[in-house]
């Protein structure tokens, strides 16, 4: 097993540099100062690529705010006929972490009927379709292009692995990594599926993976390392590195997971 107070030790040294993501607008943080993946999309951050595409830019623009409503309205507009891999991949990461949100803002120590809870609920499960419409357009868009383009750009196949992981069809997702890694030649996208597959698979070579991103200082594999604790029900200490990732950067992921370990843990004490 992997030393994780060494690890959260070395993500407590560390003062990550902020990037903006070209892909999605948001400050995604390397402990190096160099490329990373972003902490929102988790798409490759190269500040040599142009900004990020207008339309989504000012859905994140909302999304800092905390303007949920407008963020929502401004998403749905863009939805609509959108047949652009990228921004269907943007817009389903967005509705993947609202839906996460306005489940885990129940609150069961309301008194009466809980009718808020009950609004949180269905406002999740809507958001829930909308994120699993946008991955599986993702798949099949980019699905169909990889028949008729054998050099597809490796970027849209790390979105359709990503989109598959989402949707939790690891089977699918095991193809098009190797696809992938037929693709990029830099190995850049292909090393963090695999680490996001092996964790997710709970494979043998997650722990290989993990070694070799922690040591690169990927702060999103600070996630994925709680993740993979998490499975193996090492709870306090998925815990431990998500309080500390926290205080390093916002990886969206985060989030959800906390929440699940902490009602885990709670339903442990009863």
């Amino acid at each position: 097993m992997l030393d994780v107070g060494k690890y959260v030790r070395l993500l407590a040294s560390y003062k990550p540099v902020a990037q903006r993501c070209p892909h999605c607008s948001t400050n995604t943080f390397s402990a190096s100062g160099k490329a990373a993946s972003c902490n929102f999309c988790e798409q490759f951050v190269d500040i040599t690529v142009a900004g990020a595409q207008a339309p989504f830019a000012v859905v994140k623009s909302q999304v800092d705010l905390k303007d949920w409503s407008s963020a929502l309205k401004s998403a749905d507009q863009m939805m609509k006929g959108n047949a652009d891999s990228e921004q269907l991949y943007l817009l389903g990461v967005f509705y993947l972490n609202l839906s996460s949100m306005m489940f885990e803002s129940k609150d069961y120590n309301l008194s009466g009927f809980m009718e808020s809870n009950a609004t949180s609920i269905r406002t999740s499960l809507d958001l829930t379709m909308k994120w699993k419409e946008c991955f599986f357009k993702v798949v099949k868009i980019v699905g169909d292009e990889q028949k008729h383009n054998m050099q597809i750009d490796p970027a849209l196949v790390f979105m359709k692995f990503m989109s598959e992981i989402r949707l939790k069809r690891l089977v699918d997702a095991a193809l098009t990594l190797r696809e992938l890694q037929g693709l990029d030649k830099r190995g850049t996208l292909s090393e963090y599926a695999l680490l996001v597959y092996s964790v997710e698979k709970n494979t043998k070579q997650a722990e290989v993976s993990l070694s070799v991103s922690l040591a690169k200082g990927e702060i999103n594999a600070y996630y994925y390392l709680a993740k993979y604790l998490a499975k193996h029900n090492k709870l306090a200490e998925a815990e431990a590195v998500l309080n500390k990732l926290g205080e390093t950067a916002n990886v969206s992921m985060s989030r959800e997971l906390l929440y699940r370990i902490r009602l885990t843990e709670e339903a442990s004490k009863m």
